[in-house]
């Protein structure tokens, strides 16, 4: 198994950085995202894309992931952040982050995705998708044919959309940063 992790610090109203723990040897996979910065800049209640019952969809941000290998290998990518016992990310104290991966490409080609639970065998669990939505601990797969895909290189998007509730617009005064920390854990099969 090999170990790689992505700090991915969200911030509201102030500059959000990426960091990574990138690996020395040649023989290990290397992760990075398409940005560094994923702030979302000051939300204000115009700015609500869709409403239902008390939250409100914000604007979302996508990110472009890519994971680069030496070699042809099984790759899964979990992600782990602050979440309520739903799994669900939280976005502040009282928000929420959605995150959806989709357009799996390895080796040029696309697959459809899987989660999984498997951190051994890193086996799909569960229907292949187009697009997953992720939460707190899901480790993600390319499959074809329920089967995990083996490849060099992997690239997927992120899309990262926060949800707010109502009671965090009703002090119009404040300035308020929200975050939300995740890390993405590659793991490959040799």
């Amino acid at each position: 198994m090999k170990f790689h992790g992505i700090t991915l610090l969200l911030a509201v109203a102030a500059i959000s950085s990426i960091s990574s723990r990138t690996a020395l040897a040649d023989d290990k996979c290397q992760l990075s995202l398409s940005s560094s910065n994923a702030s979302f800049g000051l939300f204000k209640q115009d700015d609500i894309v869709n409403a239902k019952k008390g939250w409100n969809q914000m604007p979302s941000r996508e990110i472009n992931v890519n994971v680069n290998c030496p070699e042809s290998r099984p790759v899964a990518l979990f992600i782990q952040g602050r979440a309520g016992e739903k799994g669900r990310f939280y976005f502040g104290e009282s928000g929420g982050l959605a995150v959806r991966v989709s357009q799996m490409v390895v080796d040029g080609k696309s697959y459809p995705f899987a989660k999984t639970v498997d951190r051994a065998r890193l086996t799909p669990n569960g229907e292949s998708m187009e697009s997953l939505l992720l939460h707190n601990n899901d480790g993600i797969v390319a499959v074809e044919n329920e089967a995990t895909v083996s490849g060099k290189n992997l690239s997927f998007t992120m899309k990262l959309t926060p949800v707010l509730n109502d009671r965090q617009f009703s002090f119009s005064t404040d300035i308020t940063a929200l975050e939300s920390d995740l890390m993405w854990e590659v793991l490959t099969q040799q």
